[in-house]
């Protein structure tokens, strides 16, 4: 698979949703905020917030992505940057921050995510807000994550595919053994 069809194959999946409501609400609640996304990918929510008015920077350390994300309409309105946190320029001042998508799941290192936030802080002008998510252990997701209950055709520009997930299991090894 390649990286330009993993991003179609993103965007054909995730479809607009009752988290992308949320994350767009809640950065477009002050009228033409500075907004910071950081993990934009694809650009989904990115491009929204801006064609409701937000004046946006999307912040994703995959240049493939992207690259997907600059490609589609009206992305001349958001600042794209490649990178981490540590990428936002310092000149930088937003009114909200979001890492939608479940961001900071992908962020796995607890300093990196530590760092994540403190730089998302120190770019936000007092009063500015952050909102993310996560997943609900309660709610038991992976049990969906099957071929059976996830499996689907998705339009893509080379044609249709067909999309699953699928999760294994497999013993977790001690530091011990892993020497």
């Amino acid at each position: 698979m390649t990286d330009s069809h993993a991003s179609d194959l993103y965007d054909a999946v995730n479809t607009w949703g009752i988290d992308d409501e949320f994350f767009l609400k809640f950065a477009t609640a002050v009228p033409a905020a500075r907004v910071l996304d950081l993990g934009c990918g694809t650009g989904r929510v990115t491009l929204a917030v801006a064609l409701a008015g937000g004046k946006v920077t999307g912040v994703d350390p995959n240049g493939t992505r992207l690259e997907a994300a600059r490609a589609k309409p009206e992305a001349g309105r958001v600042e794209w940057i490649e990178g981490d946190s540590t990428a936002i320029p310092p000149d930088h001042e937003f009114d909200a921050a979001i890492m939608s998508a479940n961001v900071p799941q992908e962020i796995l290192d607890d300093a990196e995510l530590a760092r994540s936030f403190a730089d998302i802080a120190g770019h936000l002008v007092p009063g500015g807000r952050l909102a993310f998510n996560s997943r609900d252990p309660k709610a038991r997701g992976w049990e969906a994550w099957t071929k059976e209950c996830s499996h689907k055709l998705v339009q893509l520009p080379e044609g249709e595919s067909q999309h699953w997930y699928q999760t294994g299991w497999a013993p977790v090894s001690s530091p011990a053994s892993m020497r």
